[in-house]
């Protein structure tokens, strides 16, 4: 990667930035400020929020605010005034918000970059002033800080900078003093001094926004219709260096077999680590973490996956989020049950050890780590002077070894459950035509030290994706068509090969599966991946066509997330956006989306489509719904590996609303039903999201869910056997599933001051599941157009607990089936003190526990399952973590 490092400060050289163009004919131009120089010898503002120092009286005063909402390109309701001055080292930003009566100014005090109904005063700094990125800073009235960076339309809240800003209430609104180093700016030196700049204003109790530079509220594009602020010239790019040690102790008290020898009841933990940002050049940071430690971050919720995918985890870790938008590649198209597929999963970086430990007969004690180590991180990420945006990551992971031990407590041999491993991505972009155009290209691979290991026969050695990748906005900026070309490769022994050859994403085993080759030999899976789209993003009438193709080969989840391959997607869309209020509405909108899914074979494995709608009212509570369709079609893996089988036809509905945000106390209620045809399936999920702002400076949500799920389909396993001609037979046994869900999801934020803060996140889960009526599928016909012709039902005795199946005379041998049911409950605790004693250095002090229970039992009781948590012996850690900011 370091050379790969070396070849990206190269691209960072190219051509200067062009001169953004003139504005098409009938758009009017953007407005001009020019930032008045702070004159030697005059002290630059001192942040108090009074707007009295001498420094201010020569700024350029900017005025005329237009709304965006809710009367666009009407002006403000109420004035707003901003002001901008420079010296060598920082822009200084005043804004004014006048206000008729300050004591209804709605403000919330909590940690930084928590949003909340406040109001809030925003800076915008296109410093490169490619109009399509943009650094952006806000405070509400109490002090309370945001940033995030903008690309076009998309956020990235989770990048934070080192700046001041101070507020004050007075008699005629409020104020603010923003101080934005230079150094939280990426800019290039020379040039003709223009950036681009825009200034806003939430004011929350009339829930309008405006803006300095006019803005709408379907623009696809807003950095582009930013103001200019002149006057630039001489300004020196500073090549900062920041680093950011810092130490860990942490204590695990957890649950354990006083005889096993790997057991300690208090265990200790002291760790150092560092992280680092470095200016490659003006436009190119470099991030680097060194034994990174994420105790602070919040643990994952709990759920029960019934399904064959792999469950997908949010990521949380700061060091994957900051920055994270340079390098999501999503593949799936809308939302659902692969939305989350994406090229690059920043959690296999850190993830569970993968290698199964394998044990002889006897007592033997197991010691396995839960994470793999994080040995060191590098990304770099920016965006050069001749339009390219580039992102580049690796990260090395150590070896990790299970250490076992004999039921006498006597050591035996080490064993091998995850190998020294390099992840590294590249990602590329070029813009043209001022952001119009854009092309680029992708790279991910995955490298595995594993020596001849018996890891070798379960993970591939090496795994690399690539492609490229472009859009273009044309018609004015109201149409945009995209679309991209994958490759991959999996490299590895034949026996890791056949593994993913079975994996749920293609099932090349199935018997019905002409069109693919399972191949035990093969030590190389390749495949590609395509997609397009079509659609207009402006306007109050959307229409779009889009649509994909994945080839059985296509497999990314070394470093990615995908749940299917060996699928043809086309999708139609349509919708109406209205923004402009009427006498009973301020928002509405209706859409409708149509569907197509085939896989290799041509075989159509799904068609259906859906209407939705949103509107919001002008009380400002908002409703939506929809209802939707999935006809019937060939499921090519509810078999899990067996030949496709027809899947009736499913119909879900759903509804919600919320009420006024801007009260103390709101909520939100959802509500999802689901029906199968032919099998007499129904699901539904009920949730409410209530939140109470208790003060200024104490908010508690409370979110109650229930979901129930009766599936009359529900696989349970595969039973395998030899017919009486010798042959390799398989039954599919599947059976009546009734699941009972809840949970209650508890968050109590307290701010004591804008840099101190605690948080309280708890959320009990309970999920049981009792299965009857089994039967397996009809291999002779599972595409008969009848569901009670798909199935024969199985004669299954209960027989200690489990059930043993009666043989069929003439044809398969009886079996055996475990016990399905199921009673899973569980409880996590996050509690966290955060206080950020100086800029950019802060103290974490953390709690955290976690306990939960299992047993076959399919008896749905929540007050009982949440009580007898209590019982459960459960881990605590507490942590103490300290990093410090230092700015070379």
């Amino acid at each position: 990667m370091l050379a790969l490092f070396a070849a990206l400060q190269l691209v960072a050289g190219g051509d200067p930035t062009p001169k953004p163009a003139a504005p098409p004919a009938g758009v009017a131009a953007p407005p001009q400020v020019a930032a008045f120089r702070i004159a030697a010898g005059v002290a630059p503002p001192k942040l108090d929020g009074r707007l009295d120092d001498a420094a201010w009286a020569g700024a350029t005063v900017m005025t005329n605010f237009t709304q965006t909402e809710p009367d666009e390109g009407q002006p403000s309701r109420y004035p707003t005034v901003g002001r901008v001055l420079i010296d060598d080292d920082a822009i200084y930003v005043a804004l004014e918000a006048t206000d008729p009566d300050p004591s209804k100014i709605m403000a919330q005090l909590t940690r930084r970059d928590d949003d909340s109904p406040s109001d809030w005063l925003n800076v915008f700094i296109d410093s490169q002033h490619d109009k399509r990125t943009a650094y952006a800073f806000s405070v509400n009235p109490v002090g309370v800080k945001q940033d995030f960076t903008a690309v076009d339309n998309q956020f990235d809240a989770s990048w934070d900078a080192v700046w001041d800003v101070a507020t004050a209430i007075t008699e005629q609104g409020w104020t603010a003093e923003f101080r934005i180093p230079l150094s939280a700016l990426r800019f290039s030196s020379g040039g003709d001094g223009v950036w681009g700049l825009q200034l806003s204003r939430n004011m929350q109790r009339a829930k309008e926004r405006s803006s300095w530079a006019p803005m709408k509220r379907d623009e696809p594009r807003p950095v582009a219709t930013y103001g200019e602020l002149h006057g630039l010239t001489g300004l020196t790019p500073p090549r900062h260096l920041e680093v950011l040690p810092y130490t860990v102790s942490r204590l695990t008290r957890a649950p354990g077999a006083e005889a096993d020898p790997f057991y300690h009841q208090s265990d200790w933990q002291n760790r150092l680590g560092m992280d680092l940002k470095y200016g490659v050049t003006s436009n190119l940071t470099l991030d680097l973490t060194v034994n990174p430690d994420f105790g602070q971050v919040e643990a994952d919720p709990s759920q029960v996956n019934l399904s064959a995918f792999e469950t997908f985890l949010q990521e949380q870790r700061p060091f994957f989020t900051e920055g994270a938008d340079i390098y999501r590649f999503g593949l799936a198209l809308g939302d659902g049950g692969g939305a989350n597929e994406q090229l690059f999963y920043s959690r296999r970086i850190g993830r569970a050890p993968q290698g199964r430990v394998s044990l002889s007969d006897g007592g033997y004690y197991v010691d396995s780590p839960a994470q793999t180590t994080i040995l060191g991180a590098a990304k770099l990420s920016g965006r050069t002077a001749s339009g390219w945006s580039v992102g580049a990551l690796s990260a090395l992971t150590g070896k990790q070894e299970a250490h076992i031990a004999n039921s006498l407590g006597q050591s035996q041999d080490d064993q091998l459950v995850e190998p020294l491993t390099n992840y590294s991505m590249l990602r590329v972009r070029r813009d043209l035509d001022n952001g119009r155009t854009q092309v680029g290209g992708i790279v991910t691979s995955t490298v595995r030290k594993l020596d001849g290991t018996r890891l070798g026969a379960q993970l591939p050695g090496a795994a690399f994706t690539g492609g490229i990748d472009g859009s273009i906005r044309f018609g004015g900026d109201k149409w945009q068509a995209t679309g991209y070309l994958l490759g991959s490769t999996v490299k590895g022994d034949s026996s890791a090969i056949l593994r993913l050859q079975n994996s749920p994403a293609r099932y090349y085993g199935r018997t019905d599966a002409d069109y693919v080759t399972l191949d035990p030999s093969r030590n190389r899976l390749n495949g590609w991946m395509g997609n397009y789209t079509v659609s207009k993003v402006k306007g109050t009438w959307r229409v779009g066509l889009l649509g994909q193709a994945r080839s059985p080969g296509f497999e990314v989840n070394d470093l990615g997330y995908e749940r299917s391959a060996d699928d043809i997607t086309n999708v139609l869309y349509g919708g109406y956006r209205k923004f402009t209020p009427n006498k009973l509405t301020r928002t509405r909108s209706l859409n409708f989306n149509l569907w197509h899914n085939i896989d290799f074979g041509r075989r159509l494995t799904g068609i259906g489509g859906n209407v939705n709608g949103n509107v919001q009212f002008l009380n400002y509570w908002q409703a939506w719904g929809g209802v939707g369709h999935d006809f019937a079609a060939l499921d090519t893996r509810a078999l899990r590996g067996g030949p496709g089988i027809r899947r009736p036809g499913f119909t879900n509905a759903w509804i919600g609303f919320s009420t006024d945000s801007r009260k103390a106390l709101s909520i939100e209620p959802d509500v999802n039903v689901g029906s199968e045809e032919e099998s007499g399936g129904l699901s539904y999920d009920l949730s409410l999201y209530v939140t109470w702002r208790v003060s200024g400076r104490t908010n508690l949500t409370v979110a109650p869910s229930y979901g129930y799920n009766h599936s009359a389909w529900q696989y349970v396993q595969t039973s395998r056997y030899i017919n009486d001609l010798g042959q390799p037979q398989a039954t599919y046994v599947f059976g009546d599933l009734k699941q009972n869900t809840a949970a209650l999801s508890f968050r109590l934020n307290h701010t004591f001051t804008p840099t101190t803060s605690f948080q309280l996140y708890t959320q009990p889960f309970a999920s049981s599941g009792g299965y009857g009526g089994f039967r397996e599928a009809n291999l002779a016909n599972p595409l008969a157009p009848h569901y009670t012709d798909r199935f024969r039902t199985l004669s299954a005795n209960p027989l200690n607990g489990d059930y043993a199946v009666d043989a069929v005379p003439g044809g398969r041998p009886g079996f055996g089936i475990g016990n399905p049911d199921f009673n899973f409950r569980a409880v996590n605790v996050n509690a966290v003190l955060r206080w950020e004693y100086r800029p950019g250095s802060t103290l974490y002090a953390v709690w955290s526990h976690g306990r939960e229970s299992y047993e076959p039992n399919p008896t749905f009781a929540p007050r009982h399952d949440f009580g007898s948590l209590f019982s459960e012996h459960g881990t605590n850690i507490f942590l103490i973590k300290l990093n410090w900011w230092l700015n070379v």
